[in-house]
């Protein structure tokens, strides 16, 4: 996958913290068109999720908090995976 790395923790930056409320806008892509044709599985999905989870916990993130924020993400699967 050829990604523009700066650009990509730019937008999920920005998306997590329009997600959050935190008075951030979020400029890159729709779910759906970011994710067109890339062949997203729900294996994909959980991995994201996994890594999500991983990160949070280093960082001491409670996890009640943690699951707060995976359900605001949650509604995002039906854009995001394709298959």
């Amino acid at each position: 996958m050829n990604q523009d790395k700066v650009r990509l923790k730019r937008v999920l930056f920005e998306q997590f913290c329009y997600i959050l409320n935190a008075g951030c806008t979020y400029t890159g892509r729709d779910m759906k068109a970011a994710h067109k044709d890339m062949g997203v599985q729900q294996g994909d999905m959980n991995r994201v999720v996994e890594n999500l989870q991983a990160a949070m916990k280093i960082e001491g993130v409670k996890f009640t908090i943690q699951n707060r924020f995976l359900a605001k993400l949650a509604p995002m699967k039906r854009d995001v995976v394709s298959r």
